[in-house]
C-alpha cells in the first residue's frame, strides 16, 4: 500500500539518512526525506490497514507542506505520523 507512495516520494527526494527530531526541516529536500523515512518505518512495522490508510493520508498532507515550504506545519504532521506508527 505504501510502496507506491514511497516510490513517488523517492522521485522527488533522496532517501532519508537522518532523524527529523522536533525541529522543522530547513528545506524541501530534508522535508521529503523525512516523509520517505516515515513511510518506510510504517511499512516495516506491518501495521493494520486502517493505520496504514491514516498514515498514507498524513504523508500526502506532509508532502504538500514540504512542496509549499510550510516547514513548521510539516514538522507537526511528522509528529502526528510518528504517533500513529508508535500506536498512540
Amino acid at each position: 500500500m505504501l510502496k507506491s507512495f514511497i516510490a513517488a516520494l523517492t522521485i522527488t527526494g533522496a532517501l532519508a539518512t537522518s532523524s527529523f527530531a522536533a525541529d522543522a526541516p530547513k528545506d524541501s529536500d530534508e522535508c521529503l526525506k523525512k516523509a520517505i523515512s516515515l513511510a518506510e518505518s510504517a511499512e516495516e512495522k506491518k501495521l493494520p490497514d486502517d493505520k496504514l490508510a491514516k498514515i498514507e493520508d498524513l504523508l500526502t498532507k506532509l508532502e504538500g507542506h514540504c512542496e509549499n515550504k510550510q516547514f513548521p506545519e510539516a514538522a507537526s504532521v511528522s509528529t502526528e505520523i510518528e504517533g500513529v506508527i508508535a500506536g498512540k
